[in-house]
């Protein structure tokens, strides 16, 4: 504390909510009642768990289902953690220190970073509060093990051919289109141009609990149009489908329990387990084997961001190397 002659005042400057705030007054008692007051203010900051709640309740809607699947147990993790804390009081530091302990792989993590993130943005921008994001000093380390997608084997995709119209045909969908499953499951028979020989897709299939909704894409990207390959038009001409019948489940979308139901079903028909994203990944490699360049596979496969068809162009390519790598040690082999 000093005092300002020039303006009669005394002045102190302290931290509150980690920022340096000065204040003055006329008199030591009314500085005093200033300070107080200022950090009284602080300690009435709601709980990071009240706060992830609002955050959870305005923007729900907005973000599509799939992406909340990934951040539902993230912020249900952090809740626990973190939940009865002031948002003031958690700092940079020991978000970084728990994040690397999650022992998760990295996009986990990521997802855990983002929505840490955008919990601490919310109550800044939309509750007013003054208060610095610690999100904006941590890091998702890059050493975390990075989860990738098995290549089907030459087999599985057959087994997907083999697929006849009298069942349940969704691999055989994803794999002629490279539609997310979702997506597959939104195809109506009207999305399909059987004169330009392509596909529309412009909605995808997310459940609600057990009932299904249609709703829309992951990003604008992802409203596209793809080749009608021949041999998915050969299948879905044996269909017996009305303009506005879905291509996998007929009059009505699937529900989450169906679709579990007749997955398993196809699965066990065709001795096969994988899971539905696989296939996607087996039509990014026909577009890679077939020369497409990376742009026309980032809209065949409605990527928004570039670098993510590079990443899986590249992962394949790593695939092909090792299957080479492989076949010369296998010569040599035979040759010893």
């Amino acid at each position: 504390m000093y005092y300002d002659e020039k303006k009669g005042l005394y002045r102190e400057q302290i931290t509150i909510n980690g920022k340096r705030r000065v204040f003055s007054g006329k008199t030591k008692k009314a500085l005093k009642l200033k300070i107080l007051t200022a950090q009284d203010e602080v300690k009435h900051l709601p709980t990071f768990g009240v706060v992830a709640l609002r955050w959870k309740e305005a923007h729900k809607d907005e973000i599509e289902p799939g992406t909340w699947r990934c951040y539902d147990s993230p912020l249900k993790r952090i809740i626990q953690e973190f939940g009865l804390r002031r948002l003031d009081d958690i700092k940079p530091g020991e978000l970084q220190t728990w994040l690397n302990g999650l022992g998760l792989a990295y996009k986990t993590v990521r997802n855990h970073k983002t929505v840490l993130s955008e919990v601490f943005n919310f109550a800044i921008v939309h509750e007013g509060l003054d208060i610095p994001n610690p999100c904006d000093h941590i890091k998702v380390s890059e050493k975390l093990a990075k989860g990738s997608r098995r290549a089907l084997e030459d087999w599985e995709i057959a087994e997907i051919r083999k697929t006849t119209a009298d069942e349940f045909i969704l691999a055989p969908v994803i794999l002629y289109t490279g539609c997310r499953c979702g997506e597959a499951l939104a195809l109506q028979k009207h999305d399909i141009d059987f004169d330009r020989k392509v596909i529309h897709i412009s909605k995808a299939v997310h459940h609600e609990g057990n009932q299904p909704f249609l709703g829309r894409l992951k990003t604008e990207m992802s409203d596209r149009y793809v080749p009608l390959l021949p041999q998915l038009e050969a299948l879905i001409i044996q269909l017996d489908l009305k303009d506005d019948d879905f291509l996998v489940s007929g009059p009505q979308p699937l529900t989450a329990s169906a679709l579990s139901k007749r997955w398993a079903k196809w699965c066990k028909a065709h001795a096969v387990q994988f899971d539905r994203h696989s296939i996607r990944h087996a039509y990014a490699t026909a577009l890679l084997e077939s020369d497409v360049s990376v742009k026309g596979a980032q809209a065949f496969l409605g990527h928004s961001n570039f670098k993510t068809t590079m990443d899986i162009y590249t992962h394949i390519r790593e695939q092909f190397l090792d299957e080479e790598a492989a076949k010369i040690a296998e010569h040599f082999g035979r040759i010893g």
